[in-house]
């Protein structure tokens, strides 16, 4: 798909700026739940638990020889009528006599003796609520006297929500047997006038709140989308090739973690990039050299008399063949990296094969100055796929050769290890820097401090090792000092001859 095309969906920015406002809605609704429509039911719910509290410290100092002033001080704490009756329902004393709130003294004595009965049933405490009218002060369901002209008309009334109050009732037992009765009575003040003025509130902070949301949602959302929206314009030129872009910008840890990692994935891809360019000038040097020759000598034996020789003959051949083996390699490679190719693990007799592979490449260099040498201990067995372990041996041998010293020696020594037999092939060569080892395994890499063209390889042998030892599941790597020489190592699970079972 084109980096340009747009797709679908909401964008960062407006899922923050939604996120916000959906926040700053919920918070909004949450106040007028509990400002206005609850805030009666909590009132009175508060209210009713002081003035529970209030009776039951009011029983705790009837004990004591001042519990008139006691109760006293509980009454005007609490903004509370306080009567105490003997256990014929007569007044022993009551409190805030002069209170015109207080409802205890218009209580006829039919509701004292009804809440008085439901008191003991109910375990020694009743409460009930009664509303008053506001300027008369009596029970809404009472009528005034004929000589007292109502203030309220009985739709007045019936529009008006009236005064509440509440009269708690605690029955308490003495030694004798003799109760008593705790008449505690306060008045509940009407809501309705603060919850308007809630209501009134809360719309003005609900209009300025919602215009500060929005413009708090909006700078947010942009502060929090610009860089992500920076790294994805710079992703495209990347996408597009451009790995010279660079990723920065450090106003958030995850996007600066992002643009370090974007910026390491540039620099990758821009040394990929280079390892292509040497790829195919190495394999245009690599095939225009035998077809040149062949072509070249070809077409002297053809116009030359006398120059069709078995020796110009042999040296058509030998470039054809570098051609079929640069070929074939290229195509093991493959198999081995797309995982077609599968191991035949058997008993291997390393120390047997590597001497097969050093005589091998030894006739091959009967005319050379190069010298390889074979040092071991003891023969060994290790549980390996021969073909293709011959076939790593061949090419690091070979890639030794290639790049051997002044000395012309290439050793190769096979180390008995406790659970693993490590092979490692040395040479006196140049060798390769340190920023160059991670890339000596890579298709067609070479070093830039030298590269010649191999006399027997392909180029590509230390892919095609590395492939094959990864198939195996072995370690190996490489180890290399300049002007020194370099090492190359693998280790193979050991297998004991006696009982011919993998440690």
């Amino acid at each position: 798909m084109n980096a340009e095309t747009k797709t679908k969906g909401r964008s960062v920015r407006s899922r923050i700026f939604t996120a916000f406002l959906l926040f700053g809605a919920i918070m909004l609704v949450i106040l007028w739940v509990f400002q206005v429509q609850f805030l009666d039911q909590f009132y009175r719910m508060i209210k009713s638990h002081a003035v529970k509290n209030a009776a039951v410290s009011i029983q705790h100092v009837l004990e004591e020889p001042n519990y008139k002033e006691e109760i006293e001080t509980i009454a005007r704490k609490n903004d509370l009528c306080v009567s105490i009756l003997n256990n014929e329902l007569s007044e022993i004393y009551t409190s805030n006599r002069r209170d015109p709130r207080c409802m205890i003294d218009k209580l006829k004595q039919s509701e004292i003796n009804s809440i008085y009965e439901e008191a003991l049933a109910n375990g020694g405490n009743a409460q009930r609520f009664i509303t008053t009218d506001e300027t008369s002060n009596r029970p809404m369901n009472e009528k005034p006297p004929e000589t007292e002209l109502p203030f309220q008309s009985d739709d007045m009334i019936k529009k008006d929500k009236g005064l509440q109050n509440m009269t708690y009732a605690s029955v308490i037992k003495n030694e004798a047997d003799n109760a008593l009765v705790v008449l505690v009575n306060a008045q509940i003040s009407p809501v309705d006038a603060t919850i308007e003025t809630l209501r009134t509130q809360l719309i003005i902070i609900t209009i300025i709140l919602f215009l500060l949301g929005m413009l708090l949602a909006y700078n947010m959302s942009k502060k929090i989308a610009r860089p992500i929206i920076a790294v994805n314009q710079k992703a495209k030129q990347l996408a597009k090739g451009n790995y010279e872009v660079n990723f920065h910008g450090n106003e958030y840890r995850e996007i600066s973690e992002l643009n370090d990692t974007l910026t390491y994935a540039a620099e990758e891809l821009s040394k990929v990039q280079q390892l292509q360019r040497e790829l195919i000038a190495n394999m245009s040097h690599d095939l225009r050299t035998p077809l040149t020759m062949i072509s070249g000598y070809g077409e002297m034996m053809r116009d030359i008399p006398g120059e069709n020789t078995p020796e110009n003959i042999q040296i058509i051949i030998d470039e054809a063949n570098r051609l079929t083996h640069l070929a074939n390699d290229i195509l093991d490679l493959s198999k081995l990296q797309a995982g077609i190719q599968k191991l035949q693990l058997t008993e291997c007799a390393i120390s047997e094969l590597i001497k097969q592979v050093v005589d091998r490449y030894s006739k091959m260099l009967e005319k050379e100055t190069c010298c390889i040498e074979f040092e071991y201990d003891k023969s060994c067995y290790v549980q390996a796929d021969e073909v293709k372990i011959t076939q790593v041996i061949y090419n690091l041998i070979n890639n030794a050769v290639t790049y051997c010293g002044e000395d012309h020696l290439v050793l190769v020594k096979q180390i008995d290890q406790e659970q693993t037999v490590r092979i490692e092939i040395i040479d006196h060569g140049a060798g390769i820097p340190q920023n160059e080892l991670p890339y000596v395994w890579e298709r067609y890499y070479k070093s830039k401090q030298h590269h010649k063209r191999s006399k027997t390889g392909s180029g590509i042998g230390l892919s095609i090792v590395k492939s094959i030892l990864e198939l195996h599941q072995a370690p190996y790597g490489v180890e290399s000092t300049i002007g020194t020489g370099t090492c190359f190592w693998l280790e193979l699970p050991k297998i004991k001859k006696d009982s011919k079972t993998a440690v």
